[in-house]
């Protein structure tokens, strides 16, 4: 463990950070249910575990690593090192997105429904309004030409907002199909099966998913596209996201309802 940069202004990828600068002292058991409900969330939308790599106390600070990265020593460039750091950026996105006040587009109820992380909003909620905390989380993904540091601070009254928010979020939805549009989950799941296989989007791998998106394109397939470029930014992987929207055009795909 000792090559992992567990420093409080950290850009090691294999670690998301989290902090709360809290007033109040926080108890073990709000400490443990925070890590209890991120790693439901995080198990949920991987099938693996967080591992607890480094806590400091006082303020709390908490590094966290996918388990395959522990398990795995931690050699960067592996394969299941390299899939685990997207993945806990994706969480990391999801995590951030969670606490915005995003207004709902319309054409999410059309969307296949990712893995929730309400769990580990409300527990961070909780304990930052208990504590009166701010929270922080963050998480910096390298790649050859750039480096994207997912990072977000919540004040406790942004907390109590996401708690209501997330509380008073409709359970269940009624379904509605999109006019003049004809898809299915297996279209969807199956071409995005096939793109997050593939490795990192740059030179040749580019092409081959350019060459996919313009073939299905050309099938009439716009709207299942916008759903897998939406399903792949959930897990993580915004690189062929990014490549597919570019593509699409801006709002081509999406059901735009007036009201």
């Amino acid at each position: 463990m000792a090559d992992f940069d567990f420093s409080r202004d950290t850009n090691d990828e294999r670690l998301l950070l989290i902090a709360f600068n809290n007033e109040r002292p926080m108890s073990a058991a709000q400490v443990a249910s925070v890590l209890r409900a991120l790693d439901s969330d995080y198990k949920n939308m991987t099938g693996r575990d967080l591992v607890l790599g480094h806590m400091e106390l006082g303020s709390v600070w908490i590094w966290l690593m996918d388990a395959a990265i522990y398990t795995g020593g931690g050699i960067i460039g592996t394969a299941a090192v390299a899939k685990a750091v997207e993945e806990l950026a994706g969480f990391a996105k999801r995590l951030r997105d969670g606490f915005k006040d995003k207004q709902k587009l319309p054409s999410e109820e059309w969307r296949i429904p990712a893995p929730s992380v309400d769990k580990s909003l409300l527990a961070i909620a909780k304990a930052s309004i208990e504590t009166r905390a701010n929270f922080r989380i963050k998480h910096t993904r390298e790649s050859t030409n750039a480096r994207d540091t997912i990072e977000i601070e919540v004040t406790p009254a942004e907390a109590s907002e996401t708690q209501k928010r997330v509380k008073n979020r409709p359970k269940t939805g009624k379904a509605v199909e999109p006019p003049k549009l004809i898809s299915t989950h297996m279209d969807i799941q199956t071409i995005a099966q096939t793109m997050r296989e593939l490795p990192p989007a740059t030179g040749d791998i580019e092409s081959v998913i350019r060459a996919l998106v313009q073939a299905h394109m050309l099938l009439g397939s716009t709207y299942v596209l916008e759903q897998v470029a939406a399903t792949l930014e959930f897990e993580g992987r915004s690189d062929i996201a990014m490549i597919i929207r570019q593509m699409l055009g801006k709002d081509k795909g999406l059901v735009h309802v007036e009201v």
